[in-house]
């Protein structure tokens, strides 16, 4: 059945642009629009369900990669922090290891010289 506007005048009562149903063997050429309309209507709503099923198994599998790859948990920031808080108190020793054998070398060297070398005022390479 299609449906056309009201050409010719309507009654009293009903609106003035109504559309009217129009016998489809009258209109062989409405029959294959409305066919078409049809089929375009059923292939959207099955490409819409296809791509809602998708949308559903994207967020599955991200929810599932998600769980693969979790983020750090407080016992691998712990780890880490006692790591570093390790490796900083190493070197902290061997600066003041370091610091006492330079410290024993400068003594030997003022104890085995008659004139006195300050050995801080010697410049600093700065690597310019």
């Amino acid at each position: 059945m299609g449906w056309f506007r009201r050409s010719r005048p309507a009654p009293a009562t009903s609106d003035e642009h109504a559309l009217v149903p129009v016998p489809v063997a009258a209109a062989p050429a409405l029959a294959r629009t409305e066919r078409a309309l049809q089929m375009l209507a059923t292939q959207s709503a099955q490409l819409h369900s296809s791509i809602v099923h998708l949308e559903h198994r994207v967020d599955a599998m991200s929810l599932t990669l998600g769980d693969r790859f979790d983020g750090p948990t407080h016992n691998d920031m712990t780890d880490a922090r006692t790591h570093t808080a390790k490796v900083a108190a190493e070197l902290s020793r061997l600066e003041i290891n370091i610091a006492a054998r330079i410290d024993a070398v400068r003594s030997e060297v003022r104890g085995s010289l008659d004139d006195e070398i300050d050995l801080r005022r010697t410049p600093v390479d700065t690597g310019f």
